[in-house]
C-alpha cells in the first residue's frame, strides 16, 4: 500500500545518514566541495532532523492527489499556487536549490538550503544569497537576474489596500534603487555582470546588509509555504505544533489536514 512513497524514498533514502564525501560540478567556483565537511545534518538534533523530513515529505505530497512524488519543478510550482505574490522567485529559488541541477531537490539539498538559511555562517549565508542572484547557475548574476527578487520584495512590501497610495509607492520605489545601487557598487568594472568575488568584496567593504535582506524574503516565501505543517524552524529550534500528522504517510486522512490543533 506504501509503493508510491517507497520507491520515491528508494531513491532519497532519507533513513540512511547524509553522505559524508561529495563534489558538486561546479566550474565557476561558486559551489564549495562539500568534500571533508561536516554533513549538513550536523547543525540538527536528531529530533530536529525528524521534525525537518516532515517537512520534506510535505513539499513532496502532490497538492492534488496527496501521493508521494519527487520535488521536481513541476512539484516546486504547485507549492506556492496559493503564494502568487512570490511567483516571480520560484525559478531562481528551485535553481538556487537544486545544488547537482538535476531538477530535482532531494532531501540533502533542501538540507543544506535550510542549514545556510536558517543557521548558516557569514559564508554559507553568502554563497546561498549569490546562489538567487545567480539565476542561471553559470557564475555570473547580471543586472536582468535582480528583476524576480524586486517584484517579490514589492510584493513583499506591499502595503494593505486600506492604507494610502502614497505609502505603497515609497515601499515599492526604494527596492529598486536598493538593489541597482548594490549591483553598480559590485560591478567596478563596468561589465554588466558581477562574480561571486565581486559580490565579497562588496561585502567586506559594506557589510551583510544586502545579504540578509535578501535572506529574510527567502524566509518569507519558505515560511510561509510551509505553514500548513506546523513546524517551525529558527536559529535555535525546530518545533513541530502538529506532532499528530505524519506527512510521509500519503494516505493520510484528509480530516486531519483541517485540525485546529
Amino acid at each position: 500500500p506504501h509503493q508510491t512513497a517507497t520507491v520515491v524514498r528508494g531513491k532519497l533514502d532519507l533513513g540512511r545518514s547524509i553522505r559524508g564525501h561529495w563534489c558538486l560540478a561546479d566550474p565557476m567556483g561558486v559551489h564549495q566541495s562539500l568534500a571533508g565537511q561536516a554533513a549538513p545534518q550536523g547543525a540538527f538534533s536528531q529530533k530536529e532532523l525528524y521534525n525537518l523530513k516532515q517537512v520534506y515529505f510535505y513539499l513532496c505530497l502532490h497538492t492534488t492527489t496527496l501521493t508521494s512524488c519527487p520535488l521536481d519543478r513541476n512539484q516546486f510550482h504547485s507549492l506556492f499556487s496559493n503564494h502568487r505574490q512570490y511567483k516571480p522567485m520560484w525559478r531562481t529559488l528551485f535553481s538556487a536549490i537544486d545544488l547537482n541541477g538535476d531538477n530535482v531537490i532531494d532531501f540533502e539539498e533542501f538540507l543544506t538550503f535550510v542549514t545556510q538559511l536558517k543557521r548558516g555562517g557569514t559564508e554559507g549565508k553568502r554563497r546561498l544569497c549569490f546562489r538567487l542572484f545567480d539565476s542561471n547557475q553559470d557564475g555570473f548574476a547580471e543586472k536582468a537576474d535582480f528583476r524576480c527578487i524586486l517584484e517579490t520584495k514589492i510584493a513583499v512590501l506591499r502595503r494593505p489596500s486600506w492604507q494610502t497610495s502614497t505609502m505603497v509607492s515609497t515601499s515599492t520605489t526604494e527596492a529598486p534603487d536598493e538593489y541597482m545601487q548594490f549591483f553598480t557598487l559590485c560591478d567596478e568594472d563596468s561589465d554588466g555582470r558581477i562574480c561571486y568575488e565581486d559580490f565579497e568584496t562588496y561585502c567586506a567593504v559594506h557589510g551583510e546588509g544586502i545579504v540578509t535582506q535578501t535572506l529574510k524574503i527567502l524566509e518569507v516565501m519558505f515560511d510561509g509555504v510551509i505553514e500548513e505543517t506546523g513546524i517551525i524552524i529558527t536559529a535555535t529550534d525546530v518545533r513541530n505544533t502538529k506532532p499528530h500528522i505524519d506527512w510521509q504517510d500519503h494516505r493520510m486522512n484528509m480530516g486531519s489536514l483541517f485540525c485546529c490543533s
